[in-house]
């Protein structure tokens, strides 16, 4: 019999299937998709230098799970500049108290007392001014790609608190880079990949399950790591287990799923200043945009979360609404921008079944709800991935951590 069963090969289930070839057990990947890598999603166009990343695409912080895969297989990564922007569609202006703005504002979560929504948090704060509360939702529903009348206001209690501005780093050679370190990891005599295999039920006991696919397959093995995104799990294709995994059910009914809409421009020329990095706006569609600085390139990215993500996924025209914001909040004219542009990328995490929408965050009165999510359950079957860590949500250090982690319990339950 198989030891386990992986289901997802993104990064924590390559993470996870890794640590436990490696230790000796044989191992069954299973993969909805046509391709490994989940959330990770990198272009590679011929004639553009760098790679066009239509999901995850910085490394956030000096996330020591990460590092050590990309030191290891010497992988070029760079680190961005720390630059923020505040275009009000009539100037620019630098922020340079961009962190100190957001530890402002979040410092005054209070420490205990009934959770609230952050959109009826701000709406308490008569001292802040609207500038700092716009900037708050912007940060909420940007950074978090959440709701700001969903998020729960004590999950982000403690955000800028590090001393120092947190880091951000892209891999230069693209995040696939990283994906192929994990998947040419695997220990290939013990350990298969089956893409294109959507798993529908799970069926358990202590020591044993039986995994079911929607072409007919059945896999069998000891033990299981669920690695499945959070919309996956809220939705009605949801896999099915028996017995259910009630504690599961009820902390995911605490958990949001972020709705994000990330567009990738390519321009002949460039019409913005190269040493420019984030540029926060007060556009409803598109409010932030990035620049690929420190290095030079022609490409552009907008990136809406939240509310506005949905206005923009409800637009006719995406890529033309999109454009029509850049216009505005770079003070530029349309007809110039559209005279430079040479072509669009984007990948709509909403519309994907196996996705279906970005990545996790607390509801309210779910601040709890990811620890919860994450427990092993009867010793058979273990969960990972972003959605199973309050610390690293969001990220693919989160994803890679908790594959770690699951590949750590299972080993010890087999023991």
């Amino acid at each position: 019999m198989t030891d386990a069963i992986i289901i997802g090969a993104g990064a924590a289930g390559l993470a996870a299937a890794r640590d436990l070839s490696g230790a000796g057990k044989t191992v069954v990947i299973l993969e909805a998709r046509e391709r490994i890598g989940g959330r990770i999603f990198t272009n590679h166009v011929a004639d553009v230098p760098l790679p066009i990343e239509l999901g995850a695409e910085f490394i956030h912080g000096e996330a020591q799970e990460t590092f050590a895969i990309v030191e290891a297989a010497a992988l070029l990564v760079y680190q961005l500049p720390d630059d923020h922007w505040w275009s009000t569609g009539k100037q620019w202006r630098r922020m340079p108290d961009f962190w100190k703005a957001q530890k402002k504002i979040w410092a005054r979560v209070p420490a205990r007392g009934h959770d609230i929504s952050v959109a009826d948090f701000l709406k308490r704060q008569k001292s802040l001014s609207p500038r700092l509360k716009r900037l708050a939702i912007n940060f909420v529903e940007g950074y978090h790609a959440s709701h700001a009348d969903r998020i729960s206001a004590a999950s982000m209690r403690g955000t800028g608190e590090e001393n120092e501005a947190p880091k951000q780093f892209r891999i230069a050679n693209g995040y696939d880079a990283l994906l192929e370190v994990l998947r040419t990891g695997l220990d290939p005599s013990r350990s298969v990949v089956h893409l294109a295999t959507e798993v529908t039920e799970v069926h358990w006991k202590k020591g044993s399950v039986d995994v079911r696919t929607r072409r007919g397959d059945s896999f069998h093995a000891r033990a299981a790591v669920v690695t499945i995104p959070l919309g996956v799990w809220k939705s009605e294709a949801a896999i099915e287990f028996d017995p259910r995994l009630r504690q599961k059910e009820r902390a995911v009914e605490k958990l949001e799923v972020g709705h994000d809409v990330k567009i990738v421009f390519r321009f002949r020329e460039r019409f913005w200043d190269p040493t420019c990095n984030f540029v926060h706006t007060m556009d409803p569609f598109l409010p932030t945009w990035w620049t690929t600085a420190p290095a030079r390139s022609t490409l552009l990215t907008g990136w809406a979360g939240g509310h506005a993500a949905d206005r923009l996924l409800a637009a006719n025209d995406i890529a033309g609404r999109a454009l029509q914001s850049l216009a505005s909040s770079f003070m530029v004219n349309r007809r110039k921008i559209d005279s430079l542009l040479d072509s669009v990328h984007m990948h709509n995490w909403q519309a994907d079944p196996f996705s279906r929408g970005a990545y996790s965050y607390a509801g309210v009165g779910g601040e709890g709800a990811h620890n919860s999510l994450a427990k092993p359950v009867a010793g058979t079957i273990f969960f990972a991935g972003e959605a199973t860590t309050a610390e690293e949500t969001g990220t693919v250090a989160g994803a890679i951590t908790t594959g770690r982690r699951a590949a750590k319990q299972l080993l010890a339950a087999l023991a």
